[in-house]
């Protein structure tokens, strides 16, 4: 491994000390926060209103189907217009659908049908919000320092999945379910507010005349004719689709195999968060210091999936979790590099429609909760978390054939 004099003096939060970077990084803890707020409030109220399963599918539906549809189109948006304007116009439209929802449970004229549709709203917006957020970041930040940036990005989403969800739930048992959506408000415009005081620096995407249509497909091509990038995107999928479906089936390890109920349930759900707090640091830290990421990244692709075949045999709680701990670590620590290649390796003029889709393929992970879901109810959750730990592990050592992909610098 090599390192550059200025790469080797690099600190774990180094690109903490650009101004910029920095009140995006605040940001998003924000946005983050206020949208794991904004999710647990819609479930619980969609369940208060009906005590019917089959209306949380439709939350389901209603927050996930516009994600696939347009995400790729906000790809696309985000390579033909100023980044940063769509950022604060998402933010913005995403506060004030926020706002809403909050009145009208407030006055107590909300009703289901309400709570689906603002759902729905507020997902679109996500959708165009999440690549022009993502392609955004290079023009914040300094080449040498870009790793770590995108490494500290990790922080909020791994930091918010822990706490963001379970202050809502005092919150919402102590005030009621108009508190969640009042702190997701409050949340998303503390986030525009910082956004709006970015100063970003490159030029301006200009759209190059050709159909939307017509540069969407140049963007899936770009991929589907570069076996590195092509790479990159299916490592996030086979993440998706195989590796953090096993999330969806924990609740059936905590009260079925290991009879510890909620309290191990939480348990299991920090122990994979606190790993991926550690890959998080980790990457950060050592991530300009890698010259050449694709060996590490694939390896830790590899640990991941052998890691979930451990788990899903686990005999007990005290072995569950240490393993879990080493889930949440890889995920972290190859994802983030897969993030990096892609931030550093794309064309800008490109950056948007690449990185929609590779938010798309987070967008995927209800998908692949539901093919867990069936595997589990046709044989059981532990032969349905160890499918998909060998798939993530077959996908990742294959990969690890290529030089092209081991030698990627």
């Amino acid at each position: 491994m090599g390192l550059s004099s200025q790469s080797a003096g690099l600190s774990t939060f180094a690109a903490l000390k650009t101004r910029n970077y920095c009140l995006y990084w605040f940001g998003l803890i924000c946005y983050v926060l206020g949208h794991r707020a904004e999710s647990v409030t819609f479930a619980w109220l969609v369940w208060a209103a009906t005590q019917d399963p089959l209306f949380l599918a439709y939350l389901g539906i209603a927050q996930g189907v516009p994600l696939v549809v347009f995400q790729l189109f906000g790809g696309v948006l985000a390579d033909r217009t100023d980044r940063l304007r769509l950022l604060i116009g998402t933010q913005a439209l995403t506060a004030v659908t926020l706002t809403a929802a909050f009145a009208l449970t407030i006055l107590g004229v909300v009703r289901v049908q309400h709570l689906l549709a603002l759902a729905a709203l507020s997902s679109i917006f996500r959708a165009f919000d999440e690549p022009s957020r993502l392609a955004l970041i290079p023009q914040l930040i300094d080449r040498e320092r870009l790793p770590n940036a995108i490494a500290l990005s990790s922080i909020p989403w791994q930091a918010g999945r822990m706490i963001g969800p379970s202050i809502t739930g005092i919150l919402i048992a102590a005030f009621g379910g108009a508190i969640g959506f009042g702190v997701a408000a409050a949340a998303s415009y503390a986030a525009l507010a910082l956004y709006s005081r970015l100063q970003v620096h490159g030029a301006t995407p200009v759209s190059d005349g050709r159909h939307v249509l017509r540069q969407l497909e140049k963007g899936l091509g770009f991929v589907r004719h570069n076996f590195v990038f092509m790479s990159l995107i299916a490592l996030a999928l086979f993440n998706s689709l195989f590796g953090l479906s096993y999330v969806t089936l924990l609740p059936i390890y905590a009260d079925w195999y290991f009879a510890s109920g909620s309290t191990g349930y939480g348990f299991l759900n920090a122990a994979h968060g606190a790993g991926a707090l550690v890959g998080t640091l980790t990457i950060a830290t050592i991530a300009p210091r890698i010259r050449r990421p694709g060996t590490p990244l694939l390896i830790t692709a590899a640990g991941l999936g052998l890691a979930l075949i451990a788990f899903s045999a686990s005999p007990a709680m005290w072995v569950a979790l240490p393993i879990l701990l080493v889930v949440g670590f890889c995920n972290t620590f190859y994802l983030t590099q897969v993030s990096t290649l892609l931030q550093q390796k794309v064309p800008d003029h490109l950056r948007g429609r690449v990185m929609s889709l590779y938010a798309l393929c987070w967008n995927l992970m209800p998908l692949g909760g539901l093919m867990a879901g069936l595997l589990a109810a046709a044989v059981d959750a532990r032969f349905a978390v160890s499918v998909g730990g060998a798939m993530v592990a077959a996908n990742a050592l294959l990969l690890l054939t290529s030089r092209r992909l081991r030698a990627v610098s």
